[in-house]
């Protein structure tokens, strides 16, 4: 493949606010990975394939069931949610820390110092009985791999289930924390072929998590303003890093990016919960979701890639400093050693070069 350099060839760092982290932009160290293009491949019929309509007796029952036009059942669907054969989690029988079996789960306990400052007691081996629900969401009922070969009407099909499913288990059932992701290809960790997402919810909030919601509302404090809102405003404004925008979100590549063709959406206007979306907003954030995957296959045919929703923990809900976003990213470059070991990241492709080489793609 020919080697197309940057324009400049200048390593710089770059700040990421929200994580308080540094990021290396050095487009000296590679060629740009965009030299090709090609289209998510066709259909191809797996008799052994679990999802496909028909072999539902091959997953666990499903929770949720999605149709064209009309309610549907286990067999007519679109998109069916299914409870993870393998689970991550184990599953929520019971709230608030009450054990399945029905015994009380001791509370976890926090880091104690003296007033003096000297270490009273560590526990090196702390552990917690993890609860919660770990979901698959089928996305189509035939062989596809690529969420850009289903029709718009499909598309509004899975985010509905994505919000359904997030209500469900942050809203009603009042886990601590729930996350809605894809996996594509073996390099992004998936397994399966077949086109689907997952989602994890637990009665913990992970540290990062909570490092972030605790960035977002010093940045408020400080600044009288929502980080995203502040950002998107900002973003719009220069321009150079916008993929796409519509009416309600905007569509940009970080000027942070951790990773090359990294991709942001979020809502111009300030929302906390991805589940708070109404029916004329999730319908265009399906489409542009859509839109860019075709781009980023433009650009890195056979190429895997995430997504990953974050929405607002279920204690921050309402919350006026955490903004929620969509991040897809396909996975062209590996993270090594220094990335590891600094828990800096090296990008070999600046975000404003990025952002342009996937408005040039096209849908």
């Amino acid at each position: 493949m020919a080697c197309r350099h940057e324009d400049s060839t200048s390593s710089e760092m770059r700040h990421d606010w929200l994580a308080d982290r540094w990021v290396i932009i050095a487009p000296q160290r590679t060629c740009r990975p965009n030299d090709f293009v090609s289209r998510p491949p066709d259909a191809v019929d797996n008799p052994d394939c679990p999802f496909c309509l028909g072999h539902e007796a091959h997953t666990p029952e499903a929770v949720a069931c999605y149709g064209k036009k009309r309610a549907t059942n286990s067999a007519n669907w679109s998109v069916r949610v299914v409870p993870n054969k393998f689970p991550a989690v184990n599953a929520a029988f019971q709230r608030a820390g009450v054990l399945a079996s029905g015994e009380s789960e001791p509370p976890v306990q926090g880091t104690e110092f003296s007033a003096a400052g000297d270490l009273e007691a560590i526990d090196l081996f702390r552990k917690h009985l993890l609860t919660g629900a770990h979901e698959v969401i089928v996305e189509c009922p035939t062989h596809l791999q690529s969420i850009s070969q289903l029709d718009r009407e499909t598309m509004q099909l899975v985010f509905t289930a994505y919000r359904d499913r997030l209500h469900f288990w942050l809203d009603q059932q009042e886990l601590a924390y729930a996350v809605v992701f894809k996996n594509v290809g073996m390099d992004a960790g998936a397994s399966l072929y077949h086109s689907h997402s997952q989602l994890i919810a637990t009665d913990l909030i992970p540290t990062d998590v909570e490092r972030a919601v605790q960035r977002m509302a010093m940045f408020v404090e400080k600044q009288s303003q929502c980080l995203f809102c502040r950002m998107a405003e900002d973003e719009l404004e220069q321009g150079v890093r916008i993929v796409e925008h519509t009416p309600d979100f905007i569509a940009f590549c970080p000027f942070a990016s951790r990773l090359p063709s990294m991709v942001t959406i979020i809502p111009k206007r300030h929302q906390s919960a991805f589940q708070l979306l109404e029916h004329v907003e999730l319908e265009q954030l399906s489409w542009l979701t859509h839109r860019l995957v075709r781009r980023l296959e433009r650009c890195y045919p056979d190429a895997a890639y995430n997504f990953i929703i974050h929405t607002a923990p279920f204690h921050y809900r309402d919350s006026n400093c955490f903004h929620w976003r969509l991040e897809l990213f396909p996975r062209i470059t590996k993270v090594a050693g220094f990335e590891w070991g600094s828990d800096c990241y090296i990008n070999p492709l600046s975000p404003e070069h990025a952002a342009k080489a996937l408005r040039n793609a096209g849908v």
